[in-house]
């Protein structure tokens, strides 16, 4: 029987897919079974013309994971079982193409091709819009040259993409090529080809192409749709062209295109924008005429109008009017009224408006958050706008870059640096890209404010990610380098902005050549100078200026004067601003007499001295404590009328007199100056604010705050700092906090005298426990301390014992930038030691020594004597050894340091070889060592081997001083033997040996224990001539005499004690 093959049905289909499903539940299939199990259904699916179904099964078979070129030889397998039809490729290849697996869709397409068969123009059509919507227009014409290669037919959907690329890449005048060539070829282009090329020549701002194309439509019969005249509204309101816009829409009607509301709308938008209310509103009216539904696109544009412009009442009248219609407002309308409330600095308005949008359940994203912050940023309110970035991530809506450098300019702006860094810190873990704005608002800001580090960083970042700056922000480095003295750097980043094809300015070689002139090298600057003319700039006197100055600045003086000499021989270069230059510097390094001749000379060519010529003469006579001779000056000037004073100069005569300690006269002279001169300056009410703190003046300092409060001025962070310092000096911490909150609350970044004022009143008021977490919160706020205050605090808590503390703020202190100094590890050495972490102590040294500092020989022996004491002489010796090696101390020192450990380990007969041996090999002990031994003899009551020592440290030419007789003296009288206590004594004052109150004590206390009576009389002579008692005392009786004696020296040794504790007191409050 012979079977015959016919059409398939959708029941064919539906089995298939059955049996399939049927199939695929059985466990342990063959993968390659199962895809020409797959294969074979999309096949029989093709044929029963269920291509939706057989789509979705090729898209199950791509998403297993079979890559195409196994499909596509499967499928060509089962082609002829199944006697299919191509069909199935073209799907195969619109799977891909809608996956965006563009390589894969090319493969099939052209596999078909290989194969002979014929790939439909739609399917050829979706390939080529996956290619133009990636932009690959290489790629895509080169699929189009296939097409033709492979005889596929084309339509007008090919053409249109093909004109859509080259109206995207600007090639206009191709597409109006291509456009004509489908009219000669039969292709009719249709609206949306017109469509197409009409757009993009608006977009261009070629209208009257435009307009050519429009008539040129109608002459072909390919009538104008609302669509076109829309896209030719649209493009002529975006480019401030909506009158025009307008005068099309009339247009349309006479040519019976119905406008739209997108065209209604859009023309609204139009005014709106342009501050034209009037003829909006119009427009608003003719389309409720011609019945066109209005929406809220409608009334979002009239607000937005009204709220650019201001007219608050007017744009909420329209959101009352839409509610009424049923429209609810959206998130549009409610952004536009943000943007216009936060434009008008109605910050409490906008934010009532925020909370009104979460009771109404509108959705608030991160732009209408920016709108609010940058609203906030402009009026200075950035807590408030810091706030609201925490409330965006509270409410999860993410913030953007835009975002984070409205709030990046705001801090900026404030000089609150520290934030600005938190926020970079966030855009980072946000994962966010910094563009050339953020990146050039940070350079600028930060050079702004002084942080050249962080600005140079920031630079190199912004060109690791391919910003390039342009001419402002290369001056501003230029400029920072120059100053920091790395002129040669800057010259470095001067060639690269030629290289990069920047053209320099007169800005760019001025800084170089001020850089060059802060360096000395006056021969390079003028080399400078004929490439500056080269590069068409001619010199000003600002740049012979910046040689001079910069010279000065540089304390080259010598060089300075070299010029000088030389733009004197200039005809008419010389004028007031390089005399000043010189006189200026003169009177900066004292040299009064050169700086007077310059004047004569100024008036003998006829240049008037003025304000700024007796400013620096007065200011430098101030700075050398000569501050008389500025008075002087200054009153013979006014009485001459030659100048008029300025805050300058008396603000020079109030801190210099309070400098030499006459804060009183500083006073004095600013209530006089104030009766002729009752506006001062802010740098003049800061000079007598410390006057009137240092004189302890608290009432006076109200006046003075008012005052500044009174003139409109601004008091400054050194202002705050002043009162900061006196709060400190007076132990106030109240007053000491009060006065660093107002710092902060007023924007300011806290500088390092800030720091110290504070620190120190917390250190004064005795609450050390809390200074090291007043020193990290001020840092944590942007203040940098000095290295001065770090030492202080480590000092204390090494004193203390508290070394995790100590470690702690050196940590702290290296991670700001501050290396250690000798005194920090010296504090950290004695803390270290007095809580016996000898092995810490050691490992000390060595880190000192790669830190650039040298142990003392006084801390080595310490440690050697240390270590013995506690019973590690192995680890002595090895000390001794190691810093003998290192070459850190001589062998007398380190020898001697044994010698006194081993005393103080109850070791007196090793201490004695070792000192013997010191001897032997010409080792002079030190006479501390010697006295060691004989008090370690004295305390095993070896009186006879001390006595030994004492002779043997005599043979050695050291002469015993009061502290070694003290300690023999002491121990006679102990054991009871008065009579060679007496011997020393004697011994001692033959010897020209002071004895001090010590002895003077021992002595008497063994001669009245023994109540002899011979050496009570001979010691009183001494005690008399020494004043220790009175030769006219009361007393008769030498016991009392002796006890009064004994009074006497315990009440002078009580009054010294205290006032060594006084003065202690005094040097750490000047520190």
């Amino acid at each position: 029987m012979k079977y015959k093959t016919a059409s398939l049905r959708p029941v064919h289909g539906r089995l298939s897919m059955k049996f399939l499903k049927w199939v695929l539940k059985h466990p342990g299939l063959d993968p390659t079974h199962v895809m020409y199990l797959h294969c074979i259904t999309t096949h029989i699916l093709v044929r029963a013309r269920m291509h939706d179904y057989a789509s979705l099964n090729l898209k199950r078979l791509c998403e297993v994971g079979n890559g195409s070129s196994s499909i596509l030889q499967v499928l060509m397998d089962t082609y002829r079982i199944c006697n299919s039809n191509p069909a199935v490729f073209d799907l195969l290849i619109r799977v891909y193409a809608r996956k965006g697996a563009t390589t894969e869709a090319l493969e099939t397409f052209r596999f078909m091709c290989s194969r002979r068969f014929r790939p439909s123009a739609d399917t050829c059509n979706v390939i080529l819009g996956t290619l133009a919507k990636a932009g690959n227009s290489e790629l895509l014409w080169l699929v189009f040259g296939e097409m033709l290669e492979n005889g596929v037919s084309l339509n007008v959907g090919t053409f249109n993409i093909l004109l859509n690329m080259l109206c995207r890449g600007g090639q206009l005048s191709k597409a109006r090529y291509l456009l004509r060539k489908m009219e000669e070829s039969g292709y009719a282009p249709t609206v949306v080809s017109y469509n197409t090329v009409l757009n993009w020549y608006c977009k261009k701002g070629k209208y009257k192409e435009a307009f050519h194309l429009l008539d040129h439509m109608c002459c072909k019969g390919v009538k104008a749709d609302v669509c076109t005249y829309n896209v030719l509204v649209d493009n002529l309101c975006k480019s401030n062209r909506s009158s025009k816009g307008y005068l099309l829409m009339k247009k349309m009607r006479s040519r019976l295109v119905i406008p739209n509301e997108v065209t209604y709308n859009t023309l609204i938008w139009g005014f709106a924008k342009e501050g034209k209310m009037v003829a909006a509103k119009k427009v608003f009216d003719e389309m409720r005429l011609d019945n066109i539904s209005q929406n809220c696109v409608t009334y979002n544009g009239l607000i937005d109008g009204h709220c650019q412009a201001g007219n608050f009442v007017e744009a909420f009248g329209l959101v009352r009017e839409m509610e009424a219609k049923g429209f609810i407002p959206n998130e549009l309308t409610y952004g536009v009224i943000l943007n216009g409330l936060c434009k008008h600095s109605l910050l409490e308005s906008a934010r009532n408006l925020l909370d009104r949008m979460k009771l109404n359940g509108c959705e608030i994203n991160h732009v209408m958050y920016t709108m609010l912050i940058d609203g906030n940023c402009r009026n200075g309110a950035l807590t408030d706008a810091s706030h609201l970035l925490d409330q965006m991530r509270k409410y999860n809506v993410y913030p953007d870059l835009i975002t984070f450098s409205v709030l990046v300019n705001g801090f900026c702006r404030a000089g609150k640096l520290h934030s600005v860094k938190e926020i970079i810190c966030q855009l980072f873990r946000h994962e966010i890209k910094l563009n050339m704005v953020v990146y050039s608002t940070l350079v600028y800001n930060l050079y702004r404010l002084g942080d050249d580090v962080t600005a140079r960083n920031v630079y190199t970042f912004m060109l690791r990610d391919g910003f390039f700056p342009n001419c402002f922000v290369f001056n501003v480095l230029i400029s920072s380098l120059c100053k920091r003295g790395n002129v040669e750097g800057a010259m470095v980043l001067f060639n690269h902005l030629i290289q990069v094809g920047i053209t320099p300015n007169c800005v760019t070689f001025d800084a170089i050549i001020s850089g060059y002139g802060n360096a000395g090298y006056v021969s390079k600057a003028c080399e400078l100078m004929d490439q500056m003319v080269a590069f068409g700039f001619q010199p000003t006197f600002y740049t012979y200026g910046s040689i001079l100055k910069g010279l000065c600045n540089g304390g080259n003086l010598g060089e300075a004067v070299k010029v000088f000499d030389k733009l004197r021989k200039i005809h008419g270069t010389m004028d007031i601003f390089f005399y000043n230059t010189m006189i200026s510097e003169f009177c900066k390094q004292g040299h009064f007499n050169s700086a007077l001749s310059l004047v004569s000379e100024m008036v003998q060519n006829d240049v008037f001295p003025d304000s700024h010529t007796y400013v620096a003469l007065i200011s430098g006579l101030c700075r050398a404590g000569r501050v008389i001779v500025a008075i002087l000056l200054l009153e013979r000037g006014l009485k001459r009328g030659t100048f008029t004073p300025n805050q300058f100069m008396y603000s020079s005569i109030i801190s210099g007199l309070t400098r030499i300690g006459h804060p009183k006269d500083s006073i004095f002279f600013f209530e006089e100056i104030m009766k002729n001169c009752p506006n001062p300056d802010i740098v003049t009410l800061n000079a007598v604010t410390d006057a009137y703190s240092r004189a302890g003046k608290l009432d006076k300092l109200a006046e003075i705050l008012a005052l500044i409060d009174t003139k409109g001025l601004s008091p400054n962070l050194t202002t705050y700092n002043i009162l900061l310092h006196g709060e400190s000096a007076r132990r106030n911490i109240s007053g000491c906090l009060a006065s660093y909150r107002t710092i902060l609350s007023k924007g300011f970044v806290p500088d390092k005298f800030t720091c110290h004022s504070l620190i120190l009143g917390v250190c004064n008021s005795d609450i050390w426990d809390i200074a090291d977490k007043f020193l990290k919160m001020m840092i944590i706020q942007g203040a940098l301390p000095d290295e001065l205050t770090f030492d202080m605090l480590v000092r204390f808590y090494c004193q203390r014992g508290d070394i995790l503390k100590a470690w702690d703020l050196m940590n702290v202190m290296e991670s700001i930038g501050f290396l250690p100094t000798e005194e920090t590890f010296c504090s950290f050495f004695y803390g270290l030691k007095r809580i016996s972490r000898f092995r810490e102590c050691r490992g000390l040294l060595r880190v000192m020594l790669k830190n650039g500092v040298v142990p003392s020989s006084r801390q080595c022996s310490d440690l050697i004597t240390s270590l013995c004491k506690h019973g590690d002489i192995r680890g002595a010796l090895e000390l001794r050894d190691e810093i003998l090696e290192l070459g850190v101390c001589s062998g007398e020192v380190v020898d001697s340091a044994l010698v006194r450990g081993f005393v103080k380990q109850g070791k007196t007969d090793e201490a004695l070889l070792l000192l013997k041996f010191m001897l032997r090999n010409r080792i002079s002990p030190t006479r501390p060592t010697f006295t060691t031994l004989i008090h370690g003899f004295c305390k095993e009551s070896n009186l006879s081997a001390a006595l030994d020592c004492k002779h043997l440290m005599e043979s050695n030419g050291t002469k015993p001083d009061s502290i070694t007789y003290n300690v023999m003296i002491t121990a006679l009288c102990r054991c009871g033997d008065l009579d060679a206590a007496f011997s020393l004594y004697e011994e001692m004052k033959e010897g020209s040996v002071s004895p001090n109150s010590t002895t003077f004590m021992v002595l008497m206390d063994a001669i009245l224990s023994k109540s002899d009576n011979r050496k009570g009389s001979e010691i009183m002579v001494d005690l008399e001539k020494r004043g220790f008692v009175s030769e006219n005392s009361r007393s008769q009786d030498w016991h009392e005499k002796l006890a009064e004696a004994m009074a006497n020296i315990d009440l002078i040794r009580h009054k010294t004690k205290k006032h060594g504790c006084k003065k202690l007191r005094e040097v750490h409050g000047a520190y």
